[in-house]
């Protein structure tokens, strides 16, 4: 299964998730918060929470059943590793190589997701799931690279890279 998401146009903060190329819902960020509204068809309202003000704690909400579907956090401050808690139970979402933009998801010593980024001056990303992660498990492993991308743009609009120079 493959889950994707494109920004819906150039300036836009709306993107559209597919699912193996069929449109399943959107979701958009908020103001001044790292959190994001899903609405998905057909299937239940989702939230990504950030749990406090300036942590990398985040929960994947059923908004109607007030109930956590995944989780994640940061692994250390000083790693890009997140750790995750998923349908199939708890793993690492892991940097793939010192290079590249693409991470895995791992649960034990297997690989079970892949999210890169759906192309060089594209905004969005691609979840290569296989077949054994839920629909949940691939939108909160999208929307924490989502953050990763968010957050790597704003170090380097704000000077990252020649900090301390």
């Amino acid at each position: 299964m493959f889950l994707e998401a494109r920004v819906a146009g150039c300036c836009s903060a709306t993107f559209v998730l597919k699912l193996n190329d069929q449109p399943i819902g959107k979701y958009e960020g908020r103001w001044f918060s790292e959190s994001l509204d899903l609405a998905l068809k057909g299937m239940r309202k989702l939230e990504f929470r950030n749990v406090g003000w300036l942590s990398s704690q985040f929960e994947l909400i059923d908004v109607d059943a007030d109930e956590v579907v995944a989780s994640c956090q940061r692994s250390g401050i000083f790693t890009s590793s997140w750790d995750v808690v998923l349908s199939l139970g708890s793993g690492r979402l892991v940097k793939q190589g010192w290079f590249g933009s693409a991470y895995e998801a791992w649960i034990g010593n297997e690989a079970l997701a892949k999210v890169d980024r759906t192309g060089l001056c594209e905004r969005g990303w691609i979840v290569d799931g296989g077949g054994d992660l839920a629909v949940e498990d691939m939108i909160l492993i999208g929307l924490v690279y989502h953050t990763i991308l968010q957050r790597e743009a704003q170090h380097q609009q704000h000077g990252g890279a020649a900090a301390g120079t």
